[in-house]
């Protein structure tokens, strides 16, 4: 005789939502996002007063799974523990601002989420220290390989050289070097912009509050160009 004995993953993940499951009343459905996909998992009894795993799934917290896999096409896993790592901070309301326009943005993104699960993993160290929106610009940058629209970040999009770089346009795919445009962007704008897609401590040092107000409007638009409509 043979016992099958199930394997569990351990993982860390980003906790999107929470919605009823029709397994039992005590029983949700949770999405996670995390380094390698976005996927659902069944938490049995986690709508119990005692459950120790309702307390640690705050939404958009980071957290570390216990799950069981899915063993068939179309079934779905079963979460076993969720210990949190780094929880959010839900009395200041622009944190709660924040966490809603970030599930939003992390719903729509089905694959490719290695690079926005440790840009959230980075910004939420940094949360509610006054610069949410410089932090939300950063990540929503983040963002655009997963869905297929990221610009070049290091070289003129028309010639690919490196130097001599004087513009940036999302709408022409990139920087710009003197040769390719007409238009000049002040230097410590370049340098921001440069940062956002290249290092997260020098972009939040470079950024001023006038050069994330200007680079988010550029890059919604951007979204909504290519018909990426996010309700932010």
């Amino acid at each position: 005789m043979y016992i099958l004995i199930m394997a569990e993953t351990i993982e860390k993940a980003i906790v999107l939502q929470i919605i009823d499951s029709n397994t039992g009343a005590n029983d949700s459905f949770v999405d996670f996002f995390t380094q390698k996909r976005q996927f659902r998992l069944l938490a049995k009894g986690i709508n119990t007063p005692q459950s120790k795993n309702r307390a640690n799934l705050q939404i958009g917290a980071i957290v570390e799974i216990e799950y069981f896999k899915a063993r068939g096409y179309n079934s779905i896993g079963k979460l076993k523990k969720a210990h949190l790592l780094e929880g959010i901070d839900f009395s200041n309301r622009f944190n709660l601002k924040f966490t809603q326009k970030a599930i939003n943005l992390l719903l729509k993104i089905r694959s490719k989420t290695f690079k926005v699960f440790n840009a959230y993993e980075q910004v939420l160290k940094r949360l509610g220290e006054g610069i949410n929106k410089k932090l939300f610009l950063f990540l929503l940058a983040q963002c655009l390989d997963s869905y297929g629209i990221q610009p070049i970040k290091d070289r003129c999009c028309e010639c690919s050289r490196s130097n001599n770089l004087c513009d940036f346009s999302f709408y022409k795919g990139g920087f710009l070097c003197a040769e390719h445009t007409k238009n000049v962007r002040w230097n410590k704008e370049l340098k921001a912009i440069y940062f956002m897609f290249n290092d997260f401590e020098k972009y939040l040092l470079m950024a001023n509050d006038a050069i994330v107000d200007n680079v988010l409007f550029e890059l919604l638009d951007h979204y909504n160009s290519n018909g990426i409509i996010l309700d932010l």
